[in-house]
């Protein structure tokens, strides 16, 4: 069962151009994490424990909820907007994407886009989040979601 599933996830993932196969020799290869999310579905994660040694750190510092909170000051309206696969929206470059491959029963497959695992993708998908959002007045990411408020139901 477990199998039927792991294979109908890479499927997806491939289908979405999340990972390819690789079918060449490869300097790197790991094994994945396979995490059950509450909802049943598998999320395919890299351990890539050696790797982390040779990997450049980005340097993020996520804003505080006080310093949100503060911002939200006079707010009345609030919604929320969930950033799910959120890492699965920052490409790798070629080179990057040669050093997540990984074993599976089905063969070897490498990442396209930004895997969970890789120790520094929380800090990359908080900076880009951050910019893309940082001249929008009323609307603040936070972790894996993005919160949208507003002071009055005045329209845009």
């Amino acid at each position: 069962m477990l199998r039927g599933k792991l294979k109908q996830e890479l499927d997806r993932m491939e289908k979405e151009q999340v990972i390819v196969k690789v079918d060449k020799p490869a300097n790197w290869v790991h094994y994945p994490v396979i995490v059950e999310k509450p909802n049943g579905k598998f999320r395919v994660c890299l351990h890539p424990r050696e790797l982390k040694k040779y990997l450049e750190e980005e340097q993020y510092q996520l804003p505080t909820w006080e310093e949100i909170s503060s911002r939200l000051h006079g707010a009345r309206f609030f919604s929320t907007l969930g950033a799910n696969q959120g890492y699965w929206q920052i490409p790798l470059d070629f080179e990057s994407s040669r050093l997540t491959t990984f074993n599976t029963p089905f063969g070897r497959y490498r990442f396209l886009r930004m895997a969970f695992g890789i120790h520094s993708a929380r800090d990359v998908f908080h900076k880009r989040i951050n910019h893309l959002f940082e001249y929008l007045e009323g609307v603040e990411p936070d972790i894996d979601d993005i919160l949208v408020w507003r002071k009055n139901d005045r329209r845009a």
